[in-house]
């Protein structure tokens, strides 16, 4: 199904600020906690930032909200700039969800244990802390500075922290109707980034030239992205960033023969969807061809899996059957969870240290599948990212589905299929 012509939704109300800070205070009750603290990662971490302070205030990145009692929180922020940005919003009259009053500067644990002091938070509380947690893809020892932590815990040596991520994720995770809008616009945007990928993966063209169309593509659409994963080449096998963004070297140039493979972030008010757009340049070698079919038919599984009351486990389960039938291996998750991230979806399938050349490797270990026990429910939205390869021949394919009651909803058609160059 096509989505580019989704309107442009309207932004959040204060309806849905409430219904969020009332979430944070449910979490507070069912667990017993005085404050509960909310990191945020600083801004510019993308992809997958660790961001939920944003979903509390609905503003700039990288600050720690503070929810006590029943009272508003209290947002403390990185740097004065922060406040030059509200200020700037109230003058323009934005739809703000903070006021003046809830806001300082000072995003140390030092400053934080004051603050605790300052609002009379007793020396024996507990404290529900949103950011100690594991969060892959890459905070794996969680997202809270060790001096952030350590500051807290010398204000308040004799309080209990109580790490409460999952808390948040099972409340958060179900979408509310504002933020499925914002969702599928987002699909839309991402959309016509993978087209952008598609005409512009020709001979000639550079990975450069790639990611510049699709980026502009993004941000004339008024959304937004940080970065694009992309390989290509006769095979591939990595995943990431191109080379040339992070090691000295020229960007490759696309030739007949290629497979231009990608992974597209589109965000829109800081939610995200993900494309994993694979494009063919011309004829490609029919190991390629054969991946993309087997990745294809984790995708249709995925899809009708993904339903309200399965457990994320059971879809990871059926998903990857294709994929161990094929024989082939794969090189990154078939399936995660996104806005938030959470549950990850790598399977039993062999993954690289299958290859042959691993073994010059110093140590390999295949990541962990955390969330296999989540029971989906209506209104979750995944990023579906199924791959397979053979030998050195990668393909995948992909784009972001909703839970649905009887089955997943797709909002994505292109990057789903193995697209195909105009030459």
């Amino acid at each position: 199904m096509k989505t580019a012509n989704t309107a442009i939704p309207a932004g959040f109300s204060l309806q849905e600020r409430d219904r969020r800070w009332d979430l944070a205070r449910d979490i507070m009750r069912q667990r017993n906690l005085d404050v509960l603290i909310v990191y945020g990662d600083r801004e510019s971490a993308a992809p997958a930032p660790f961001c939920v302070d944003h979903y509390f205030t609905n503003d700039r990145l990288g600050s720690v909200v503070i929810f006590y009692q029943d009272n508003d929180p209290v947002v403390v922020t990185f740097a004065p700039m922060m406040i030059a940005d509200h200020m700037q919003a109230a003058l323009r009259g934005d739809n703000q969800w903070l006021s003046p009053s809830q806001i300082m500067v000072g995003k140390t644990g030092r400053n934080i244990g004051a603050l605790l002091r300052e609002m009379n938070v007793p020396a024996t509380a507990q404290i529900g802390v949103i950011g100690l947690e594991p969060y892959p893809p890459f905070y794996f020892d969680g997202a809270m500075p060790f001096n952030t932590l350590t500051g807290i815990k010398e204000a308040y040596p004799q309080a209990a922290i109580v790490p409460v991520y999952r808390d948040f994720f099972v409340r958060a995770s179900v979408k509310s109707e504002e933020e499925l809008a914002h969702i599928r616009h987002a699909a839309a945007i991402g959309e016509a980034m993978s087209e952008a990928m598609r005409v512009t993966a020709v001979p000639g063209n550079s990975e450069a030239d790639i990611a510049a169309a699709v980026t502009a593509t993004c941000l004339s659409a008024g959304g937004f992205t940080a970065e694009i994963l992309m390989g290509s080449g006769p095979e591939y096998i990595g995943w990431g960033q191109p080379a040339w963004q992070y090691r000295s070297q020229k960007p490759r140039e696309i030739e007949r023969g290629d497979i231009v493979l990608s992974e597209i972030f589109a965000l829109y008010g800081m939610y995200e969807t993900q494309h994993q757009a694979a494009v063919a340049v011309g004829n490609i070698h029919p190991q390629l061809e054969k991946a993309a079919q087997v990745a294809r038919e984790c995708y249709d599984i995925g899809v009708s899996y993904l339903k309200e009351g399965v457990t994320f486990g059971e879809v990871v389960d059926e998903m990857e059957k294709p994929l161990l039938a094929s024989g082939g291996w794969h090189v990154h998750p078939l399936i995660h969870s996104i806005n938030p991230y959470g549950p990850i979806g790598f399977g039993t399938a062999p993954g690289i240290e299958s290859l042959p050349l691993v073994s010059r490797y110093r140590k390999v270990e295949r990541l962990p599948n955390p969330g296999r026990e989540l029971v989906l429910k209506a209104g979750m939205s995944f990023a579906f990212e199924p791959n397979c390869a053979f030998g050195y021949h990668l393909c995948n394919l992909g784009g972001t589905v909703i839970v649905g009651k009887n089955s997943g909803i797709e909002l994505n058609d292109n990057s789903t299929r193995l697209m195909r160059a105009d030459l």
